[in-house]
């Protein structure tokens, strides 16, 4: 029953209340049981008559109408004129709100009159009962709209097609992104420009599949760096090799002495020592051509020279060209001022490079595997229609990843025909019908008939949440005996998947885009104020977060632990950052954590605390609104238009409390505001690194700035130029009236409901999995997955398992 606009005061709520109960009863008596998967047709709204006064009314009379009501409109929030028409989407939106802050407490406020816990249970069951009932009611023909790969995907399917290596991902336009994701189907659009990207992407990928091995003779041969580096590169000659300081701007040096004969694998030996240290140094290496150019580079990994007697690193790896050589970029180096005069008596750290051994190329066998996913026993030379027919006959079915229709192959063959006829080469021929395959809907799109998912459906759903990428010959055989939909079956195949290397994929992919570490490179954070930043930090804090990830998921572990955990997954250079001791070198290892660290969870990780920063200076704004989406379930609203941004203060005038306070005295900004600062200010202990701070860092003249030339190695080093400024103040109010005063006690708060953000983080993998976000309609799923993660504390694999056997995951 709408009610009328004009309708105020108490007996406006008392109609808008009773009649939401008269729905409530409405729903409860006539909404059926409906088997899981089951079309259920779309509902009228009931009109139902006054109902008397009940326990919604009661409540919200006696704690709420004050601040929501004729008189105030809190937050724009009121109250006496909610519909109750919950076939609506706004409606049924105001009416969740109104559940999730009863059920969190937030409302009534700390400072009001607590109401009878009795009273609000019952208004809880009555809201939470009549939202269930009505979103079966809304549920039609399907949640999932149908959705092509996006260009992760894309690329990993192609790889795994023809056994191939070759960036593709860069050549495709970037995805469009909705509810933080890049694979949700209504976001994933067509054009004749993506088309054509895709048939230059086939290309590419068919041309490194049938690349024939080389046959040059391998050779090995052993370089010392001097010869490569020069003149300006710091270094000190030794009798065995050099020895490397800080390289500008982290740019490294190049075996130039070596340059690839031909495209295959190599082995590099590399005998290495840290100078002047105690402690290992580390060190990256690439592979490309850094003379010609910088782009199309391999990063081999980061490696540790331990002090004292020299160690060999070795690695083996593809060259992909004519001409490619080795890169050596040095870490951990302090920016020091050093010539030829001075690095014999400088007692800073070095890394010695003693010696560098390339062998290769390695012998391979005469044709690989890519070219065989090509060709298969057919030699391109002699090739014909009828060869080319079995080869497509053959390539559909893991293409299009079901079973093979009978007819399907015929407008492919006759492309390869029409081709043969035009007198084209049979290799040209073929790759004609191969690139209609790559370029067909049946490839792109995903087949997700309305309905139940049939097994090969549900194999592909499973193998793009877990892997990116298309079903395994498991799955694959799984789906063709009609056993992968038996839940014992696939929750076997949940666990066998989150246990192989190619789960690697589901933690990147997915904590890359939930806590946006795909934009951890998109700011550099300003040298002049943060020194010390180097790409090994980045790349330490951002494996950080995954492993962390992967440790949670391995030991099901409880989704509590993503706001505060015991421990951290760290290596020397984080652990430096962090100020915890006794963690050395590149490799990770989970440490235990102490209060006084004040880590733990992962909005204090590196990772987080700088792609919500902007490289300067941080916001609360933004890491409040971050908070908000990521781990709180409870996205902000957008900023009303002519909100001009803050300017950061890099002179240290002003704090940003300071600088916000405008802000948050506004009408029209103190609504959102009082939901947004408090999150982000609780953070503000942390820089835009990551790193702790009890000042803020500014841009100081020279009497001001911080004295890091101490010591015997201080007068080599080049002076910071930020000073230390105001005091940071992380404490703040919740808009419930909680209050806190650092990341601790925030943390506290935040635990205080662990339901809210297990119910946040099982919305995202939801959207997620299925490419598409949760709405009104999937609440009772969504509960049930909850209450089904429960037991374990709301472990993570085991809301991974629950959302898998979920009707949500398993049909459209």
């Amino acid at each position: 029953m709408p009610v009328p606009s004009k309708r105020s005061g108490i007996t406006g709520l008392l109609l808008v209340a009773a009649a939401f109960v008269a729905t409530c009863l409405a729903v409860a008596q006539t909404a059926p049981v409906v088997p899981v998967n089951a079309p259920v047709a779309p509902a009228k709204a009931p009109v139902a008559p006054v109902a008397p006064v009940n326990p919604v009314t009661a409540l919200f009379s006696e704690s709420c109408l004050k601040c929501h009501g004729e008189k105030k409109s809190k937050g724009n929030l009121r109250l006496d004129q909610l519909g109750n028409d919950l076939t609506s989407a706004t409606t049924f939106k105001h009416w969740q709100k109104i559940l999730d802050q009863l059920q969190s407490g937030e409302m009534p406020p700390e400072e009001e009159q607590r109401p009878d816990a009795a009273k609000v249970a019952a208004a809880i069951r009555i809201i939470s009962t009549t939202l269930d009932g009505a979103a079966v009611k809304m549920r039609t023909q399907g949640r999932v709209v149908l959705r092509r790969l996006n260009r992760v995907e894309y690329e990993n399917t192609v790889h795994d097609l023809f056994a191939v290596d070759v960036a593709v991902k860069e050549a495709l336009p970037e995805d469009a992104i909705a509810q933080g994701f890049d694979n949700v189907g209504s976001a994933l659009n067509i054009s004749p420009v993506l088309m054509e990207r895709y048939l230059d992407a086939a290309d590419a990928v068919i041309t490194a599949a049938e690349l024939p091995v080389q046959h040059v003779e391998s050779t090995t041969q052993r370089f010392d760096l001097d010869d490569s580096l020069p003149p300006y590169v710091p270094h000190w000659k030794q009798d065995e090799g050099v020895i490397l300081f800080r390289t500008a701007a982290d740019s490294g040096v190049d075996l130039r002495k070596y340059k690839a004969p031909a495209p295959g694998r190599y082995r590099f030996r590399l005998s290495v020592s840290a100078h002047n240290s105690e402690t290992p140094l580390p060190m990256s290496l690439f592979l490309g051509n850094f003379v010609v150019s910088a782009v199309n580079t391999r990063h081999l990994g980061f490696f540790d020279a331990p002090p004292g007697k020299p160690t060999v690193i070795q690695v083996e790896d593809r060259i992909a060209a004519k001409g490619d050589t080795i890169k050596i970029i040095p870490f951990g180096l302090p920016h020091a001022y050093l010539n030829k005069d001075n690095m014999a008596v400088y007692p800073g750290p070095g890394l010695h490079i003693h010696w560098i051994e390339v062998e290769g190329p390695l012998p391979e066998p005469t044709t690989t595997e890519s070219y065989r996913r090509v060709f298969g026993d057919v030699d391109p030379k002699t090739g014909k229609l009828a060869d080319a027919e079995k080869l497509i006959r053959a390539f559909l079915p893991r293409a299009f990843r079901r079973p093979m229709r009978l007819g399907e192959e015929k407008p492919y063959v006759d492309l390869v025909a029409k081709s043969l006829e035009t007198k084209q080469p049979f290799e040209a021929a073929l790759r004609t019908g191969y690139k209609a395959v790559l370029a067909s809907p049946k490839f792109l799109f995903f087949r997700e008939p309305s309905g139940p998912l049939d097994d090969y459906a549900l194999a592909t759903r499973l193998s793009y949440f877990l892997w990116s990428t298309m079903p395994d010959d498991a799955l694959f055989a799984l789906a063709a005996n009609g056993e992968l939909h038996k839940p014992a079956v696939l929750q076997a195949q949940v666990d066998r998947m989150l246990n192989d290397p190619r789960a690697k994929a589901f933690t990147e992919d997915f904590t890359g885009q939930w806590l946006g570490l795909r934009d951890i490179a998109n700011n550099t954070p300003d040298k002049m104020l943060y020194p010390e930043f180097e790409g090994y930090l980045q790349w330490s804090a951002q494996r950080e977060t995954e492993l962390f990830f992967d440790e949670m998921l391995k030991e099901n572990l409880s989704v509590k632990n993503f706001v505060d955990s015991n421990f951290a997954i760290l290596n020397g250079r984080l652990a430096e950052l962090y100020g915890i001791p006794g963690v050395e070198g590149v490799a990770f290892r989970k440490v235990a954590l102490k209060p006084e660290y004040h880590r733990g969870g992962v909005f204090t990780q590196a990772s987080v605390l700088k792609v919500t920063a902007n490289g300067t200076t941080t916001s609360p704004v933004l890491r409040g609104v971050w908070m908000l989406d990521r781990i709180m379930g409870r996205p902000a609203q957008p900023p009303p238009p002519n909100v001009p941004a803050i300017e950061p203060d890099i002179r240290g005038a002003k704090t940003i409390r300071e600088q916000l306070a405008k802000h948050r005295a506004t009408p029209n900004c103190t609504g959102c505001h009082s939901h947004i600062d408090p999150p982000g200010f609780a953070l503000e202990n942390y820089d835009v690194i990551g790193g702790w701070r009890d000042k803020y860092r500014y841009i100081a003249p020279p009497k001001e700035r911080v004295n890091n030339r101490t010591g015997a190695v201080g007068k080599y080093l080049a002076a910071v130029e930020y000073g230390l400024g105001k005091p940071v103040d992380a404490g703040d109010v919740m808009p419930d009236g909680r209050r806190f005063a650092n990341v601790d006690e925030f943390k506290k708060i935040l635990l205080a409901h662990p339901e809210q953000v297990a119910r946040c983080v099982t919305e995202k993998l939801i959207t997620y999995s299925t490419g598409q976000p949760v709405g009104p309609a999937d609440l009772p799923a969504v509960n049930l997955i909850l209450a089904q993660s429960k037991p374990s504390d709301y472990g993570l694999r085991t809301l991974v398992r629950a959302i898998v056997a979920s009707e949500l995951f398993q049909s459209k």
